[in-house]
């Protein structure tokens, strides 16, 4: 294992990763027994409403064992294709962004697989119901799309 492996993903990418999960499924669990009638946030703009999300991010439908095979698939593909290409890179964005998407995939997997569904409960009207996962998700494609933007030919 070379040093920049050790020096940023055992230190800081685990650990960074784990907490991220950890906030996930507290919010999940916040949602699931405490979240009993919708909350508003931000009249006609944001809410806080409990769902159950048995499809692929943001609602789309995709369910069953499918849905299973994919959501690990793509973890896994994302995963190696981290540790074949980027994390040799010293480039803090990058690795944060991948911090972020592993983060997210996890959290919403866990559920998926062990669960049947995901907990959402952020609403944003006009738009789907989601989770701190999916937005974590969301901000690390963001954070990867402007890198490979900014520092790629």
């Amino acid at each position: 294992m070379n040093s920049h492996i050790n020096k940023y993903i055992l230190p800081v990418l685990i650990p960074g990763v784990c907490v991220l999960v950890i906030l996930d499924a507290l919010t999940k669990y916040y949602a699931l027994y405490y979240l009993q009638q919708k909350i508003t946030i931000i009249p006609n703009i944001l809410s806080l409403v409990y769902a159950q999300n048995t499809g692929i991010a943001f609602s789309i439908p995709l369910e069953g064992i499918l849905l299973k095979i994919v959501t690990l698939a793509l973890i896994f593909g994302i995963f190696y294709y981290y540790w074949k290409y980027e994390s040799h890179k010293d480039n803090t964005l990058l690795h944060f962004s991948f911090a972020l998407i592993f983060a997210g995939a996890l959290g919403n997997a866990w559920e998926r697989i062990f669960i049947g569904y995901v907990t959402d409960f952020i609403s944003l009207q006009g738009f789907a119901i989601f989770n701190l996962a999916d937005s974590f998700i969301s901000l690390g494609a963001l954070g990867l799309a402007y890198y490979y933007w900014k520092y790629t030919p």
